[in-house]
């Protein structure tokens, strides 16, 4: 899951954007979504269900 997450974030940096909860859950979603990889995917899964409960 961190690597999800720390790939997430260097393409949000990378975009100049700033990582804020909703671009982070966003580029998380595109991830996972785009991903072949199943190990990934479920990664990133936990990770959006992680920051959406923060938000709440």
């Amino acid at each position: 899951m961190h690597e999800a997450i720390g790939l997430a974030i260097r393409q949000v940096l990378h975009r100049g954007g700033t990582v804020s909860p909703h671009e982070l859950i966003g580029t998380l979603w595109r991830l996972k979504e785009s991903g072949t990889d199943m190990a990934m995917r479920e990664a990133c899964s936990r990770a959006i269900r992680i920051f959406a409960a923060k938000l709440n």
